[in-house]
């Protein structure tokens, strides 16, 4: 009587941990670029957020005909800004407070505020604002200054011009797609 050969698929022992051996060392080489993207991608998030809103500060300020104050604190890691004399706090959350970062919109005072929570590990360093930046009704000029984010080995500028000219700029040389300080 013959005996019909049967084929059996799937893994052996050794197949598998070959397989599990391999996947190791891959994935010991691939984790820390992980987190160097990581890194990479917070500061940048981070520092086109606060571009967005002191662009938009100066933007509400010609608009609406009043001067609008930014205020930076990179104590508390925030940056909002408000119309009026007096330079607002960004740590204030609820919009109705005297102090509170905040403009009105259809009635209702809105928050303008960007802190650091949803950027975790990224570090806020303010070199020239000293605390505030004031952006004219008239022609949306301001003062010169920088705000320094980084994280790991990466980091970025948001620069403001006594034109009023916001802008990001890498603070060591062309990297993020965009250009040296």
């Amino acid at each position: 009587m013959r005996r019909k050969l049967t084929w059996q698929s799937g893994f052996t022992l050794i197949e598998m941990m070959i397989t599990v051996a391999v996947v190791a060392v891959v994935l010991g080489f691939a984790v820390p670029s992980f987190q160097d993207f990581f890194d990479k991608n917070r500061v940048k998030r981070a520092a086109e957020e606060v571009y967005g809103l002191m662009a938009k500060a100066r933007s509400e300020a010609v608009t609406r005909d009043s001067d609008m104050i930014v205020t930076i604190n990179s104590g508390a890691w925030c940056v909002g800004y408000t119309d009026g004399a007096v330079a607002c706090d960004c740590t204030v959350t609820d919009p109705d407070t005297a102090n509170a970062c905040s403009v009105p919109v259809a009635g209702t005072n809105v928050l303008q505020v960007v802190d650091g929570s949803g950027f975790n590990g990224v570090t806020m360093s303010q070199e020239t604002f000293g605390g505030a930046l004031t952006y004219n009704r008239v022609r949306g000029t301001a003062g010169n200054g920088t705000v320094q984010f980084t994280s790991g080995a990466w980091s970025l500028d948001v620069r403001g011009s006594v034109k009023g000219r916001v802008r990001i700029c890498a603070a060591a040389s062309k990297t993020m797609g965009y250009e040296g300080c």
